[in-house]
């Protein structure tokens, strides 16, 4: 568009007028200047340009959150997305940026996938502030590189690996099958987050030290396994087992191997810095929120009770007054007739 108005212009001053050659360049360069300024006028108006690969990234996103929707408005639907957006432009420098935003969007799935969700302002501010570290760690960090990626997988094997072996250990009894198969289960899930290192747990291949103290760690666990044993139905005896299996749920021997890994992915958790002030802050809230929920949900059960007792008190006392007046209205006739006799 520019070219085109300065070549209208050239043509009107081709045309002889007698005006000098300096007036025509001054008016020139003016209508250069204004056609600089109303592009970069509605350039600062559509807001910045986002690259390809980011605007895949983010449409891949959507698109993860509506195939798996957020019980979340879609306002705050757009403020979460909004909040990687702003990550990723703010880390546009970053090397590797191309292959960032490629972990962002292979990432986000599994992710997504596993994340439990809730319609509360409060949850949802943790899952944003959650989003915007794993993000901004993502962006910071050194890029995993091929054999990094694959130590790492050979790591969480053995992790993996020992903890089962301990758990058939300390409990003999247990299904090895089912225990191996969720083993494999969660190894599965393990591999396919290292493959796309979105969460801070799996960029990076541990120390020796680290695999010592995980190991280490497993095995002062073995209290908490006795519990998830015990809520598990555990001594309950081979029936519980078999109701459990024909009701189509899970065999409890799967699950406990389940839930202890899970205690070993948050002792992993623990091995990486601290997480940022503002997340720490979200989960604070949150706590805050749900111990006034659960708060609130005790008063009003017990004000629930409180208005059956009475509900229960009036009838009770109704039927008492009514007796009574049924027992006067009785002796009130009882002793008419007996007059009337005499």
């Amino acid at each position: 568009m520019m070219a085109q108005w300065i070549t209208k212009l050239k043509r009107r001053e081709a045309a002889p007028r007698g005006r000098p050659a300096a007036f025509t360049l001054i008016k020139l360069l003016v209508a250069i200047a204004m056609v600089v300024l109303v592009t970069g006028i509605a350039a600062w108006a559509k807001g910045p340009a986002e690259p390809d690969s980011l605007a895949q990234a983010l449409a891949a996103i959507r698109h993860e959150m509506t195939k798996s929707p957020a019980p979340w408005p879609q306002a705050w639907q757009q403020e979460y997305v909004e909040t990687i957006r702003q990550v990723a432009v703010a880390h546009q420098d970053s090397p590797g940026y191309a292959a960032r935003l490629e972990i962002l969007r292979n990432g986000f799935t599994p992710y997504w996938e596993a994340v439990p969700k809730g319609d509360q302002r409060s949850l949802f501010e943790v899952r944003r502030a959650e989003i915007r570290w794993y993000c901004e760690n993502l962006m910071a960090a050194e890029l995993p590189s091929a054999s990094s990626t694959q130590k790492l997988r050979e790591q969480y094997r053995g992790i993996v690996e020992y903890a089962t072996d301990g758990l058939l250990a300390q409990f003999p009894f247990l299904d090895p099958n089912q225990v191996r198969l969720a083993q494999v289960d969660h190894l599965r899930a393990c591999y396919r987050l290292i493959e796309s290192p979105l969460l801070p747990t799996f960029s990076s291949a541990f120390t020796e030290a680290q695999v010592d103290q995980l190991e280490g760690r497993w095995t002062s666990l073995r209290y908490a396994h006795v519990d998830l044993w015990r809520q598990l139905g555990g001594g309950a005896g081979t029936t519980a087992k078999k109701t459990s299996v024909a009701s189509g749920n899970a065999h409890p021997d799967y699950r406990l191997t389940q839930r202890s890994l899970e205690q070993l992915r948050g002792q992993i958790w623990s091995l990486i810095p601290a997480p940022p002030d503002y997340y720490s802050d979200a989960v604070s809230k949150e706590r805050a929120a749900l111990r006034q929920r659960v708060q609130s949900q005790a008063e009003a059960h017990a004000q629930e009770m409180r208005l059956g007792v009475a509900v229960w008190q009036t009838e009770y006392l109704s039927f008492l007054l009514t007796a009574l007046l049924e027992t006067a209205d009785i002796a009130q006739h009882g002793t008419a007739k007996r007059e009337e006799r005499e």
